[in-house]
């Protein structure tokens, strides 16, 4: 069973998990903030492009604790990542399908205060109150009942980026907004053989299908760039390789040829992909949020989702907004609303087509990022 998106697990986690974290927190009184911090936990059990946004709190938290050891304490889907995050001691998987391992992995080891990045999950909330944690501090979120037993609640907004919503959690402690999403990219680049442009077609999340911009003007972008001079490289999940193949079926035979499927690969070997690329274009999925991280010239295709509250937090990214009225109303990822509009058709091939074109012209007059620096060419 899948952790991300699973409608089953949304619905156990609503309704059996605020009974439970409600009765959790009558057993406790609130506990004041330790005089000596030495170790800290981390805890967001999913979400790639969330973990990528706490890389930047994380940086923050590092500035005001130097000495601290600082643990992070992930869910299968973020794992991965959570171990490419600059500032982090160790990190410990939480295998949430199964309460009680995941229960045991996080009372393995002690920590002086426990944040906890979730924003809506009782899961969460539940394993931050059970951990060996002498303070824990998580979101209080409009209607999602799970703030009851942490020492600390803080209000979440959905009126502003969610990296403000994360950085208030630790302002508290002392740390303070001073950093940006940051990955440092592999040091191996793929093997390559021409400059490329990497696409990311899919998003993921339970309302995926609503992110996703039609395909017609994925196929354009692709005629307009793909050349013997220039390829493009599809990248996703695993579950994506068979719709990446079926794309570039459908991809007119004279540019058929410079157009690779890497779907499938880990994230060290996708971050690679995108740190090499000329330019990467995303939906607003966990991968726009690496690109941004990466440093890498970016066009990312905003439509129920706003940037204002999920955009790239990068100096050489572009978002493409949707002009159609009513979009942006989707915040924590799994909202809906009544015969939602069609946002992702409102974006036209040629606004994506321009700001690939502005950024790859603006791209060509900024020196190399050193961060990003792993060469250029589609892997092979």
């Amino acid at each position: 069973m899948r952790e991300r998106g699973n409608p089953l697990l949304h619905y156990l986690d609503r309704y059996a998990g605020i009974a439970a974290v409600a009765l959790l927190a009558c057993t406790r009184r609130k506990r004041p903030l330790p005089s000596g911090i030495e170790i800290i936990g981390i805890l967001k059990a999913g979400a790639i492009g969330d973990t990528v946004l706490v890389s930047a709190v994380i940086a923050d938290l590092r500035s005001a604790f130097p000495n601290a050891s600082i643990i992070f304490f992930a869910g299968a889907s973020n794992f991965e990542i959570a171990n490419m995050l600059e500032d982090v001691n160790r990190v410990i998987e939480l295998p949430i399908l199964n309460p009680v391992a995941a229960m045991r992995a996080i009372r393995s080891i002690d920590v002086d205060v426990m944040v906890d990045f979730g924003q809506w999950s009782r899961m969460d909330a539940l394993l931050s109150f059970l951990s060996k944690s002498r303070f824990t501090i998580g979101f209080r979120t409009s209607g999602q009942r799970r703030h009851y037993g942490y020492d600390l609640a803080v209000g979440h907004s959905s009126n502003v980026h969610e990296l403000d919503n994360f950085r208030s959690l630790v302002h508290p402690l002392g740390a303070h907004a001073g950093n940006i999403p940051f990955l440092r990219a592999p040091e191996k680049a793929p093997a390559v053989a021409r400059e490329y442009l990497a696409f990311h077609l899919w998003p993921g999340g339970r309302r995926r299908q609503l992110k996703e911009w039609p395909t017609n003007g994925w196929l354009r972008l692709v005629e307009e760039f793909a050349s013997p001079e220039m390829g493009v490289v599809l990248t996703g999940s695993p579950l994506d390789r068979g719709r990446n193949d079926d794309f570039i079926a459908s991809v007119v035979p004279r540019a058929r040829p410079f157009v690779l499927n890497a779907a499938g690969s880990s994230l060290q070997r996708t971050a690679a992909i995108l740190a090499g690329a000329s330019l990467v274009v995303s939906v607003d999925t966990g991968l726009m949020h690496i690109a941004a991280a990466l440093g890498v010239p970016l066009v990312a295709l905003h439509g129920p989702s706003s940037s204002k509250r999920w955009g790239p937090i990068s100096q050489t990214a572009i978002v493409v907004e949707s002009p159609i009225a009513g979009c942006g109303y989707i915040s924590l990822g799994w909202e809906s609303m009544p015969n939602p509009p069609a946002c992702m058709e409102g974006i036209r091939f040629e606004m994506v087509r321009d700001a690939c074109l502005a950024t790859l012209e603006k791209g060509s007059t900024l020196s190399p990022n050193p961060m990003a620096n792993v060469g250029s060419g589609l892997p092979s």
